[in-house]
């Protein structure tokens, strides 16, 4: 085998058994982006940049902690909470993403009585939407 290999399998051997990276992993690198991009603008104020900065140094000791930690039951359970926060989030990035997507030709409402989100074609006037989920009659004015 050659040193690449060795180095590798030295790797692999010691993560076996440690949390290694999960989507609160990567949920805390997106914070430490974040986090990093607000400490560019902050040069001029020093002593906010300090206290950024010993900001970065905990995510980034929190994130390896996470990572090389054994205890799997407690990084798991860590994580499934991170993922229920997520899902409840889900809808409305879905709907933002929609709206971006369809802003030339669409415009987005909801519906008054069950919620359903409507994509309806852009053009100006009064329109009747009938909600594919509730039935209900829908009334809208669009001005431009």
């Amino acid at each position: 085998m050659n040193k690449m290999a060795n180095i590798l399998i030295k790797i692999k051997n010691f993560m076996a058994g440690r949390n290694g990276i999960d989507k609160l992993t990567y949920g805390l690198l997106v914070i430490y982006c974040l986090i990093c991009a607000v400490k560019v603008f902050l040069r001029a104020v020093p002593k906010a940049w300090i206290a950024v900065s010993v900001l970065q140094v905990v995510f980034v000791f929190y994130i390896l902690y996470r990572i090389f930690s054994r205890n799997l039951q407690k990084r798991y359970r860590e994580n499934v909470k991170f993922e229920q926060f997520l899902s409840a989030w889900k809808p409305y990035f879905e709907h933002l993403k929609l709206r971006v997507t369809y802003a030339r030709t669409h415009r987005f409402r909801t519906c008054k009585h069950c919620g359903e989100f409507l994509r309806l074609k852009k053009g100006r006037g009064k329109r009747v939407v009938k909600c594919p989920k509730c039935g209900a009659e829908l009334r809208f004015h669009f001005l431009f």
